[in-house]
């Protein structure tokens, strides 16, 4: 599955694309919800720990750096400028009412709900770290930060073409 996050100005809102061989669905996200999921994914990786990988030249999970997890996750898992374009006719996207978020040491469980209709999305950790940076990078682009503190390293990367 491809995942692409897409600021909409003349909607104000964020749109999460999720796209297959067959399939393609568009998740409106508005300002609030968007950045309550930001904050909250922001939150659960810093306070859930990597699995302990018991080697000697490993860190020690004490010594963890979430900015440094954060650059090798976009490292790998880069972003990429990949706009899906409009919906197909009679398509219209899906308007996010809710939002459930669960972090483990290995992935990310992400549910969105729209009336009816709902997603769950399983994203790696490194996808997890990529979703956080298009978020902030997108609600950068609304010029939506205003008073909001992220950490430094977050919404930094240029997206490659």
């Amino acid at each position: 599955m491809k995942m692409d996050v897409t600021y909409h100005p003349t909607q104000d809102r964020l749109r999460l694309c999720l796209r297959t061989e067959q399939q393609r669905t568009d998740w409106w996200l508005t300002r609030r919800l968007a950045l309550r999921l930001l904050q909250a994914l922001l939150s659960r990786l810093q306070q859930v720990p990597l699995p302990t990988l018991n080697q000697p030249w490993l860190p020690s999970p004490g010594t963890r750096e979430i900015a440094q997890e954060h650059a090798m996750s976009l490292e790998f898992d880069a972003l990429v400028v990949d706009d899906p374009g409009r919906a197909p006719p009679g398509q219209t996207g899906l308007l996010v009412e809710t939002a459930s978020l669960t972090v483990s040491p290995t992935e990310t469980r992400l549910e969105l709900v729209a009336g009816k209709n709902n997603a769950r999305l399983n994203l790696t950790r490194m996808e997890s770290h990529a979703l956080a940076e298009a978020l902030a990078l997108m609600a950068r682009k609304g010029e939506w930060l205003t008073g909001l503190e992220l950490p430094a390293w977050l919404g930094q990367v240029k997206p490659t073409l």
